[in-house]
């Protein structure tokens, strides 16, 4: 049996199911997450990735010429993380740095050809891991 609090009350359901109250489906929510992030963390380190560079680099697939703080709203990664984690992009030509056109003080990142090419392998293990863990109907 199961007790459910709604509204400050506590009831109790015999024999059935009882709606989650809302911490318990963020708290759910927040654990799938967790399980989610570390079985993709498996898959790219296997590919000599990290969760945060896939991240960065899937945003960069979606907006090309993003800038740092585009890519910190993307990524929901702070400041220094993200930086870190493009300066190491970077630094295995998956990524350029590049001066906006008009504002020179903003700098825009962008997919280098290669970066686009690790996209997309790193994209397609992580939905073959993904089909091999799904149950088989038989």
């Amino acid at each position: 049996m199961r007790t459910a609090v709604r509204s400050g009350s506590t009831t109790t359901e015999p024999g059935g199911d009882v709606p989650e109250a809302p911490a318990d489906l963020l708290r759910d929510s927040v654990l799938a997450g967790r399980r989610a992030a570390r079985r993709a963390a498996d898959v790219l380190a296997q590919a000599g990735c990290t969760v945060d560079e896939w991240l960065v680099l899937g945003a960069l697939g979606r907006r090309p010429g993003a800038t740092m703080s585009e890519l910190r709203a993307a990524t929901v990664t702070d400041k220094a993380t993200l930086g870190r984690r493009v300066d190491a992009l970077v630094t295995r030509a998956l990524v350029y740095r590049e001066v906006d056109a008009f504002d020179r003080r903003v700098i825009r990142v962008h997919l280098s050809s290669r970066g686009r090419d690790v996209l997309s392998g790193l994209d397609a293990r992580l939905a073959q891991a993904e089909h091999a863990d799904q149950p088989r109907d038989e």
